[in-house]
C-alpha cells in the first residue's frame, strides 16, 4: 500500500469524522432529536470528504505544489479523531462529553484547513478549504449552543 497523500489525508479525516458522529448518534439512541442532531453533523462531513474528491478529479493531471505538505500534522489530526471513536465506541459519552469532543474535533479541522499550508496546492483548492474551515468553524459554535439545548 502507498503512503496516502495530503488529499487522501484529508478525506480521511472528513470520514473519520463523520463515522464519530455516528458513534454519537448511537449513543444516544432514546432521544431522537439528539440522534439527528449527530447524523446531520455525519452527512457534513462526508459532504467535505465528497467535495475535496469532486475538486480532487476536476483538477487531476494539473501541476500542483508538493502533496507532502502538512502530512505530519494531518496524520496527527486524523489519528487523534480515530482514537477518540474507537474509544467512545467502547465507553459512551455522555452528551456533555461528545459535545465537547466534537468541537474539539472542529477546531482542529477549522485550523488544519486555514492556518496551515495544507491546500495552498491549487487556487481551487485553496478557496474550499477556506470555505470548510469556516464551516468548521460554525460547526464548533453551534456545539456550543448544543449544550443548553441538550441539558449537557
Amino acid at each position: 500500500m502507498s503512503t496516502p497523500n495530503i488529499i487522501d489525508l484529508a478525506v480521511a479525516i472528513e470520514l473519520e469524522c463523520a463515522a464519530l458522529y455516528e458513534v454519537f448518534g448511537r449513543c444516544f439512541s432514546g432521544r431522537s432529536e439528539v440522534v439527528y442532531f449527530w447524523l446531520m453533523y455525519a452527512e457534513a462531513e462526508r459532504y467535505h470528504a465528497a467535495s475535496i474528491r469532486i475538486h480532487q478529479t476536476a483538477f487531476a493531471g494539473e501541476p500542483m505544489d508538493s502533496l507532502e505538505v502538512g502530512l505530519g500534522e494531518a496524520t496527527a489530526v486524523l489519528d487523534e479523531i480515530r482514537s477518540m471513536r474507537t474509544g467512545f465506541e467502547r465507553t459512551p459519552p455522555t452528551i456533555g462529553e461528545a459535545l465537547k469532543a466534537a468541537r474539539r474535533v472542529e477546531e482542529s479541522s477549522a485550523e488544519l484547513h486555514g492556518r496551515t499550508q495544507f491546500f495552498k496546492l491549487h487556487p481551487h483548492f485553496s478557496e474550499l478549504f477556506a470555505k470548510m474551515a469556516e464551516e468548521d468553524r460554525a460547526h464548533r459554535d453551534v456545539l456550543t449552543t448544543a449544550e443548553q439545548r441538550f441539558g449537557a
